[in-house]
């Protein structure tokens, strides 16, 4: 049986994930997941809203769920912002 290439964020996955059950890893180190996984999560630790704590080798998830609205918050008016701002300037453009 051929077995497909894996990308780095598979095979990080696949070593983070060692001695977890088979269907879990199996769907976390799926192309598209492990992909996504890679770029959110780092992401969400910068952000704040997510933390991790070890607790001797088992990693705890927590989801600060002021910081999350926080953010939402903040992307929301940057959008309105930027979306303004492209609206003058298409504005501008057509004088």
């Amino acid at each position: 049986m051929a077995h497909s290439k894996q990308n780095s964020a598979q095979k990080i996955l696949g070593l983070v994930t060692y001695g977890m059950p088979t269907p879990v890893r199996q769907v976390v180190t799926s192309r598209w997941i492990a992909t996504l996984i890679v770029i959110v999560v780092p992401i969400l630790v910068v952000s704040g809203i997510l933390s991790i704590s070890w607790n001797g080798y088992q990693p705890s998830f927590n989801i600060d769920q002021k910081r999350a609205v926080q953010v939402e918050r903040d992307v929301e008016q940057e959008a309105t912002r930027a979306a303004q701002e492209l609206k003058a300037f298409q504005d501008s453009r057509r004088r």
